[in-house]
């Protein structure tokens, strides 16, 4: 059945099934998607379960998109960043009051992504650097590697006009080769 059949089957005789169905299909799209811009596998799990939740509080909604996954990759998006609103604010009133545990903290998470591959070692600074990058470059990003959307798809899921998206897309390729190239250097 195309999502629109299965959407129909939920809106009209409020089978769930259906909407199950349709949900599943992108599931792990989505999980990937919100995992890598989260950086937090249990968080993305949570925005992806109030994306499906709003599926189906207003199903109505996915009837008047071209394309559900589009629709259902906004929604999350959304929920992403105003999760990183929330954990920024969050991590900003943890880091004024126990500056030394940020600390040993970091400490430990520096000490705990060597690893002893230089495959893996380079893996490893890719996605830290991906991680570092500004909200707007990485989601752009992971929308493009890990979701294999076109400019004008995520422009449509972003809300930015596809020649921004190539812009941004330019400038985080540079951005990236040009960090990339720096942490070989002080490896050498």
């Amino acid at each position: 059945m195309t999502d629109r059949e299965l959407l129909l089957a939920y809106v009209e005789a409020r089978d769930a099934d259906s909407l199950g169905t349709l949900l599943a299909r992108y599931q792990d799209s989505l999980l990937r998607f919100v995992a890598r811009l989260l950086g937090d596998a249990d968080a993305a799990q949570d925005v992806v379960q109030e994306t499906f939740l709003e599926a189906a509080r207003h199903p109505k909604r996915l009837l008047n998109v071209d394309n559900c996954q589009n629709w259902l990759l906004r929604v999350a998006r959304n929920r992403s960043v105003d999760h990183l609103r929330k954990e920024t604010r969050r991590r900003r009133h943890t880091e004024a009051s126990a500056p030394t545990r940020t600390r040993e903290l970091a400490a430990t998470e520096l000490a705990s992504t060597t690893s002893p591959l230089e495959r893996d070692e380079r893996r490893t600074k890719t996605r830290a650097a991906i991680d570092a990058l500004p909200p707007r470059q990485k989601e752009v990003l992971l929308l493009r590697i890990e979701a294999g959307k076109s400019y004008r798809e995520i422009a449509e899921i972003i809300g930015l006009s596809p020649t921004n998206v190539g812009f941004i897309l330019h400038r985080t390729m540079r951005d990236l080769s040009t960090r990339l190239a720096t942490l070989g250097e002080k490896d050498a």
